[in-house]
């Protein structure tokens, strides 16, 4: 039986003032585990948001351009399977080449 997530970010100290610059993946896509999703910037670097589970990315609440609160879930996800605890996502800095 499938069971609905909403993506959010995990708590910080200090917290980061993320936007959201590119959604990687448009709503109605299937997602992996750890699949990169979103390209968020803090300011000044650029960090990888991830999938946190397998399934199915059914609305984003985020555009191009917000700021991201921790407290407000930026994706919805649909995944198969019994529902479970699913933790807040930590964006990734994207390294530079």
């Amino acid at each position: 039986m499938p069971f609905v997530y909403e993506l959010e970010l995990a708590e910080e100290s200090p917290q980061p003032a993320y936007k959201l610059t590119q959604q990687l993946i448009p709503q109605g896509t299937l997602v992996g585990t750890g699949q990169n999703i979103a390209v968020l910037m803090d300011g000044k670097n650029e960090f990888h948001l991830r999938a946190p589970l397998q399934g199915l990315v059914a609305e984003w609440f985020a555009s191009t351009g917000d700021t991201l609160s921790p407290d407000e879930p930026i994706a919805r996800i649909v995944a198969e399977g019994a529902e479970r605890v699913v933790s807040a996502s930590t964006p990734v800095r994207i390294q530079p080449c």
